[in-house]
Order: structure tokens, then C-alpha cells, then sequence
């Protein structure tokens, strides 16, 4: 018997969000915090590492942090005419943070976090990393690293990513000498500084610990609600049409 063509199964990774919903709600939520906090930071991002954000979230548990489109955030910011100054600093890859903490607690917590996390691919290269001859070891290439040898398992991965590895006496060695794969300098070149890294270098360095990805978030601007002002930070560039 044919199967009817009415009766068909959707499974849910097929279905798509109501991204009207999505819009409305994060407007909603914007214009709801820009009443009940007295400070809206414009932050912007490098490098977004969900971890990382995540962590940032539990830090402020007592704020709140939003990303979304820059335009559905203006209109909203817009809509309550307090905070309509901060329409023009909002462009790019940035978010706010809505709080209720003192601008110096704020920005003491900012300016010393950073995460670095692994390269991914399309990343540019932010240092020379060169492979020596003999043992290798993991976090080379990094200051101030903890080196621990590879592990023996790990040897042949390297192989098939072109790195000309071998095991001998229980340790995984660069060979002395390997055809094609050295140049006129001592070692396996992993990558040059502002290289754009493909998928086989981001694996490489990945073993080898080098961590090549800044997270950083770095303030704007900042609204005062009882001044009712906004203060640049970070000699911000501002777009003054977008008001």
C-alpha cells in the first residue's frame, strides 16, 4: 500500500525557528533591562568562544548580557529615549551588558580578561611556529609553557598531516632530514607569522598545545542614567549618522 502524502514525518533538526519571535523577544528584553539597570555598556568581541561567554554570563549573573542583530538592538534602544544616545556606537560585532555595577568594577574586570583558545581555520597566524629536531613536546611555542612529551598514540595523526614524525626508543621524534618538508632553516615549519591557517595547520597546532586564538571583550561605551550621558571609551570610532 502507498504511503500517503499527507502523512510525513518533520524531524525537528528540519524545523526552523519563528525568527520574528526571536526579533521580537530580544527587542523586548532590550528595552525591559534599558529601564531596570543603570548602566548599558557597548562591548565588542574578538574571537567568540561560547565557553567563554558562558563564563562571562555566570561572572554577571546579577546583569544582563545580550548579542543579537545591531539593528534590531538600536531600534530597540530607540524606543526609550534615555538611551537613544547609544544608537550610534552600535555597529559591528558587538553586544551590551546591562548592570547595576560601579563603571570601575566593570572595567578592572575587562581589561584583565583574556582566554586564549585553539586557531580555528581561516585564523591568521599570530606567531612562527617551528618544529626542532629531536623529541616533541607539547605547548611549544608558547612563553612561559609546561613541555610534556607526546604521546606515543599520537605519532601517526602527525604522519598523516605531513608532519615527518617516527617513533624511536619510546619517544615520538622529527626526522633529521625529511625530503619536501624542511626549508633552509632547521625544523618542520608549522606556519609564518599572518599565515592563514588551513585545517591541517590548526590540527597540528592543536596537538602540539599552541593556542594561537584571542578572546577578548573589549568596552565602548558606557550610559550613565543618572547623568544621562554616554562616555567613549577606547577612542571608539562613531557613526553619527546612525541616530
Amino acid at each position: 500500500m502507498a504511503k500517503s502524502r499527507r502523512s510525513r514525518v518533520v524531524h525537528t533538526s528540519k524545523t526552523h525557528k519563528n525568527r520574528k519571535e526571536l526579533v521580537r523577544r530580544l527587542g523586548a528584553n532590550v528595552q525591559e533591562a534599558a529601564q531596570t539597570y543603570n548602566y548599558i555598556w557597548i562591548f565588542s568581541v574578538e574571537n567568540v568562544r561560547n565557553n567563554f561567554l558562558k563564563k562571562v554570563r555566570t561572572d554577571f549573573d546579577d546583569s544582563r548580557i545580550m548579542m543579537g542583530k545591531t539593528k534590531v538592538m538600536m531600534v530597540s534602544l530607540g524606543q526609550t529615549p534615555e538611551t537613544d544616545a547609544l544608537g550610534p556606537y552600535l555597529k559591528g560585532e558587538v553586544g551590551l551588558l546591562f548592570t547595576n555595577r560601579e563603571p570601575s568594577e566593570i572595567e578592572e574586570y575587562f581589561d584583565d580578561y583574556l582566554n586564549l583558545d585553539y586557531a580555528r581555520s581561516g585564523s591568521t597566524a599570530t606567531q612562527e611556529i617551528r618544529i626542532p629536531p629531536g623529541e616533541l613536546h607539547t605547548m611549544y611555542g608558547v612563553p612561559g609553557g609546561e613541555e610534556d612529551p607526546l604521546p606515543l598514540q599520537i605519532e601517526p595523526t602527525l604522519r598523516k598531516l605531513g608532519v615527518p614524525t617516527r617513533l624511536v626508543k619510546g619517544k615520538v621524534v622529527l626526522e633529521e632530514h625529511p625530503e619536501g618538508s624542511m626549508d633552509d632553516e632547521e625544523g618542520y615549519l608549522v606556519c609564518n607569522e599572518g599565515d592563514t591557517l588551513d585545517s591541517r595547520q590548526t590540527s597540528i597546532l592543536k596537538i602540539l598545545g599552541v593556542r594561537m586564538s584571542e578572546f577578548k571583550i573589549e568596552l565602548k561605551a558606557v550610559f550613565d542614567k543618572d547623568k544621562g550621558a554616554v562616555r567613549e571609551l577606547n577612542g571608539m570610532e562613531v557613526d553619527r549618522t546612525a541616530s
